[in-house]
């Protein structure tokens, strides 16, 4: 079956545009092109990061984004000791860790200097009511065994039935 000649048009029936409105022989139909920065390699590589991929972990597929399957594989290789992978991964988190605050002429207040003397009594003043973690210890440690030789008291009793209850005997 024969086609019908279309003209020089690129669909049947349809006919190319006038002569006088044609692009010349080696003109570009978009001369100002694409605008500088309209799509950044930053760009780029943040859509190709975030991109889910379905891979297969412990025989389960997962979806994760091509950054955190590539996070994973570091870590791997990190934890079987390449060192390759652990700078990788040092170099990541420098550049991903939040920057330091500028001051930006801000007002900075620093306490008034104390002499030593000072300190300790403003110290010792808001460690009275403070218990000694130790001494806490010891009191259960002594209670509990007050309980075991058969001594009667309240927290020496409750010491022992926990002890029975989550170890036995």
């Amino acid at each position: 079956m024969a086609r019908a000649s279309t003209r020089g048009g690129s669909a049947e029936g349809r006919l190319p545009p006038p002569a006088e409105t044609r692009f010349l022989k080696g003109t570009s139909g978009n001369p100002r092109g694409r605008p500088k920065g309209l799509v950044s390699l930053e760009a780029i590589t943040r859509k190709f990061a975030l991109r889910q991929q379905t891979i297969s972990i412990g025989g389960k597929p997962q979806r994760l984004s091509a950054l955190a399957i590539t996070l994973q594989v570091l870590k791997a290789q990190a934890a079987d000791g390449k060192p390759m992978a652990t700078r990788l991964i040092n170099e990541l988190r420098v550049r991903m860790s939040p920057a330091e605050p500028e001051l930006d002429g801000k007002l900075l207040l620093v306490p008034a200097p104390l002499s030593m003397e000072e300190y300790s009594a403003r110290v010792e003043e808001q460690n009275k009511q403070a218990v000694e973690p130790g001494t806490a210890i010891n009191l259960e440690t002594e209670e509990f065994l007050k309980a075991v030789r058969g001594e009667p008291t309240e927290l020496g009793q409750a010491l022992l039935a926990r002890h029975r209850k989550y170890h036995g005997n």
